[in-house]
This record gives C-alpha cells, structure tokens and sequence, in this order.
C-alpha cells in the first residue's frame, strides 16, 4: 500500500519559498507499478490548477504559486516510491498588496473520524494581504469564501491525480508517520483567525536602525 504526498510550491518575494503539503490516500494499487510518465502528468496538470479569487486575495502580490511536486510513499515505511516535480507553465501570483508579514498563514484544518492529533492536519496557506476587524479577526476575505476555494482546490488536485491515475481513485486524507496510518478527512474547516508559519522566515534580509546607548 502506499500514499500520494503533493507540495505545491511557491515563492514570497525574491528571497524566501513556501509550500502545502496535502496527503491523498489511493483507494487501490497502482497497477504494475507507478508510472514515472502518469505522475509527471498529474504533478503538471496540478502546478498549473486554477487558485480561487479568495486564495489569491490572501497571498497578495509577493507570493507566488512556481510548482508542484508529487511523491509516492510506502504506507509502512514511508519510504519513496516515485517522485515528479513540474514548473507551472505560467507562474501564478496573488492580488493585492502585501500587508501583514510573511509569517502570517490562514489555517486549514483537515478532520478526519480518527480521534487524537493522528487524525488531524493543518494546511498553512499564505496570508499576507487582508482586512482585519477591530477585534483582529479576519473580515475580507471573509474565511467562508476561502474554505470553500481551498476544497475546489483540494478537490482540483484529487481531480488530477485520478486523470493521470484513472483506475485509482484518491482521497484527502491525514498521514501519521508515528501510527502510520492515513485517515480520510470527512471535514475541512478555518477560522477567522491569523496564525502564523515562523518557518516562513529563512532568508528574509532585514536592515537595522541602531542607536548609540547610553
């Protein structure tokens, strides 16, 4: 048995990248083997899907979706099976300028009927353009809009895998590298909240003001 790991990747600006990392979980084999050629397909046809308004209202200007990448993994050993990373044809920016650091994310929760953190996910998405309330809450995009972007989005790559893969089906799922299990998602959800991705910061050049003290 084994499960599908999809990154889709970008970039914030010209010095730090980014990425999402939902686990799709094949409900049969794949026949005689992965087929390196069907799995350049699927990772092609999902680096160039359509991201909803609402998604790229979140990522603003200075993020930008580059790619995909697609690995197959053994579901005992997570071990890797096949590979495939693809360009997207035309690179897909965000809208709207970028006004909240790079670190802040809005968090798609992926619940499964797998009690306990095993059966539970988070997708970080990008959110550095939006209109927050008095109260700090998000107001626009409201996250009504974006939860239902992410699952066409989510659903746009379930899509490609099983165009590439066509007698397989696939299935949003949740993989636990602790009880190596892969629980399907029966529920996606996000809050009105900002989170916040730390790891967002890698090669972010910062310039100083300093001061003589005392």
């Amino acid at each position: 048995m084994s499960y599908v790991r999809v990154s889709i990747l970008g970039t914030l600006s010209t010095e730090e990248v980014w990425s999402i990392n939902p686990v799709f979980d094949p409900t049969g084999e794949f026949p005689g083997g992965v087929s390196q050629t069907a799995l350049d397909s699927a990772a092609q046809a999902i680096a160039d899907l359509t991201i909803g308004s609402s998604l790229k209202n979140c990522m603003s200007t200075s993020a930008t979706r580059t790619g995909a990448r697609v690995e197959v993994r053994d579901d005992v050993t997570d071990g890797l099976i096949g590979i495939s990373i693809q360009s997207s044809v035309t690179p897909t920016p965000g809208l709207g300028a970028c006004t909240l650091p790079f670190q802040s994310a809005i968090v798609t929760s992926i619940r499964t009927n797998t009690p306990g953190a095993s059966g539970r996910g988070r997708i970080y998405w990008p959110l550095l353009a939006a209109t927050l309330t008095s109260a700090g809450r998000l107001s626009v995009p409201t996250n009504a809009n974006v939860v239902a972007d992410m699952k066409t989005y989510l659903t746009g790559i379930r899509s490609a895998l099983a165009a590439a893969f066509p007698t397989i089906g696939f299935d949003l799922a949740v993989r636990s590298k602790t009880t190596k299990t892969t629980p399907h998602a029966v529920r996606i959800q996000i809050g009105n909240v900002i989170d916040t991705q730390r790891r967002r910061r890698d090669n972010l050049t910062e310039s100083y003001a300093s001061v003589t003290f005392p």
